[in-house]
């Protein structure tokens, strides 16, 4: 899948750029100035200015005149610009990514004074940068990670610090564009696929730092163990790997990795504004600027800048431990998929908030679990239960706190309910290992016993009840019940009268406890889940095909991020 992305460069305040030399003004080439043509001034991310400063000095060479003018603006600081009306707007602008545009468009609204297509004048992947010895180990060059390989590799710790910086960066812009475009290439429902997106960020221990700061951390780590627990991992673009290798070749060997399965790389379109391309007088300069940029000796100055060109050719590597990929297919000017959807994407990233889930989970052991589902090739309630169990555990970053309890009442189940794994967070350690690992073992080993009844009511009480008296003020602290039954067959029963009126006593506005039921199969007591979700702030979601059980446990998570 090949994804062009478009992302600003946090470089602090822009700087000018006039025919190579910063902060020159008005400096006349030997021709004069160009009659009665005005000067072209182009806009261009700060990595490719002074490619786009060595092209503007080739085009006033040829015109014997000062004919363009080269600003190094990072493309949010722009958009701020242009949205305040605090700054012209560029004749030309060199944007990071066809995305960018598409964000543009959207965060602009009327005042956007640019096409949502340009022409690609540069190309450069995204990368994982990684310490060498950690890819070694691996063995990531013989088979490259792709992005839930990763994930699941920053759960483990494996990657103890991993970075995808702000999406006014072209790394981060192209990161979450990256991870989300997986997320949705491997999951068909919408709303897993972004509960996976909000997984991976949740992960993500630096939302804010560039890049190239990241590189610069690296010089002083000394060794790659230090470097992988200070800095780790993070997104990058090719081109800046290969400045940071070229400038400091000692430096503690970073290697790029290119995930699998979703090629995403900026590609630099050159657009014309509105205004300019109405404009007589600037036709000549608008003109000759592109066929410069797009030139033999355009396409040169930006190789020489470790781009690549229209050809797809790596730069040279600077570095013995640093192999870059081979030709890549050039993505096309706008990115694949629903640019709207993407931009909708990078903006929740964006506005991201931490939130700690604190869940308690009830899961329904009654011995209707293991009746045979219609179309399920053989399999039972419980067999999709266990085979849900990790994509589940997928969708809770590693800080949620976790408990799992199972109802039902046997011969050898004499309570109500058994509790599997206390209430805590899932990157702590227990005596069995950490709690992400018991929480899999628990969930992939489920069994339900034959005739075993079905304890609901009281099990939800004591749920409530217990949840209250450890309750977390700083977290969102929730209860998950997947069931398929009802209340029945056993000493513990109640009328539902009675259970309503016990739930709603405990409800304390001061610890809002909302429980969140999903209910699978024909057989599972809708209308008193709902009545339950309703009285407690939770919501209450059906699911006739228990093999999308995980399509309902997203669209509670989704649920609690947009309006907790």
């Amino acid at each position: 899948m090949a994804t062009a992305l478009v992302v600003a460069c946090a470089v602090g305040a822009a700087y000018v750029l006039v025919n190579d030399r910063p902060g020159e003004k008005g400096r006349i080439a030997a021709g004069g100035a160009c009659g009665a043509e005005a000067v072209v001034r182009v806009a261009a991310v700060p990595e490719f200015a002074p490619v786009a400063t060595e092209v503007a000095r080739r085009v006033d060479e040829a015109r014997g005149c000062a004919a363009v003018e080269v600003r190094a603006w990072a493309p949010a600081d722009l958009m701020d610009a242009l949205r305040t009306g605090s700054a012209e707007v560029p004749d030309v602008w060199v944007a990071d990514s066809s995305m960018r545009l598409h964000q543009a468009a959207a965060e602009l609204g009327d005042r956007n004074p640019y096409p949502l297509t340009g022409t690609p004048v540069a190309f450069t992947p995204l990368v994982v940068a990684v310490p060498e010895q950690v890819a070694v180990t691996q063995k990531w060059f013989e088979r490259p990670p792709d992005w839930l390989t990763l994930l699941s590799r920053i759960d483990d710790r494996t990657l103890p610090r991993f970075t995808v910086g702000s999406t006014r960066t072209t790394e981060g812009l192209l990161g979450v564009a990256a991870v989300s475009a997986a997320m949705t290439a491997a999951n068909a429902d919408p709303m897993v696929a972004a509960m996976k997106t909000f997984a991976f960020r949740s992960n993500v221990t630096d939302a804010e730092t560039p890049a190239a700061a990241l590189l610069t951390r690296t010089d002083t780590a000394g060794d790659a163990r230090r470097a992988l627990d200070d800095v780790g991992a993070f997104v990058a673009t090719e081109q800046t790997l290969w400045t940071h290798d070229r400038a400091r070749p000692e430096a503690v060997p970073y290697v790029p990795l290119y995930p699998s399965g979703t090629l995403v790389q900026a590609d630099y379109p050159a657009v014309v504004s509105q205004a300019a391309a109405e404009d007589a007088a600037k036709t000549a300069g608008v003109n000759a600027v592109l066929e410069a940029l797009r030139s033999p000796d355009g396409v040169k100055a930006a190789t020489a800048a470790g781009f690549r060109g229209p050809d797809g050719q790596p730069p040279a590597s600077t570095s013995p431990n640093v192999v870059f990929a081979p030709p890549t297919p050039v993505p096309t000017p706008a990115p694949q998929g629903n640019p709207s959807e993407a931009v909708a994407m990078v903006r929740a990233w964006a506005d991201y908030r931490p939130m700690p889930f604190r869940v308690l989970l009830l899961i329904d052991g009654s011995g209707s679990m293991n009746e045979r589902v219609a179309g399920g090739g053989g399999k039972t309630k419980a067999d999709i239960m266990r085979d849900a169990a990790v994509d589940a555990t997928m969708l809770l970053g590693r800080t949620t706190e976790v408990g799992i309890r199972e109802f039902a009442v046997s011969p050898t189940q004499k309570g109500p309910w058994v509790e599997y794994v206390p209430l805590g967070p899932l990157d702590e350690m227990t005596g069995q290992g950490a709690r992400k690992d018991v929480v899999v073992r628990s969930l992939t080993g489920f069994t339900a016993e034959k005739g075993a009844g079905t304890p609901l009511y009281r099990s939800l009480l004591d749920a409530v009840a217990d949840a209250q008296k450890s309750y977390n003020a700083g977290a969102v602290n929730q209860i998950f019940l997947l069931t398929d039954g009802k209340d029945e067959d056993t000493a513990f029963g109640m009328p539902k009268a009675q259970f309503l009126a016990e739930l709603r006593k405990l409800q304390d506005p001061r610890k809002p406890l909302p429980v969140f039921a999903v209910g699978y199969g024909a057989n599972a007591d809708m209308a008193t889940l709902t009545e339950i979700a309703t009285m407690t702030g939770g919501l209450a979601v059906p699911s006739s095909d228990p093999g999308d059980l995980i399509k309902a446990v997203a669209q509670i998570l989704v649920h609690v991020r947009t309006t907790g």
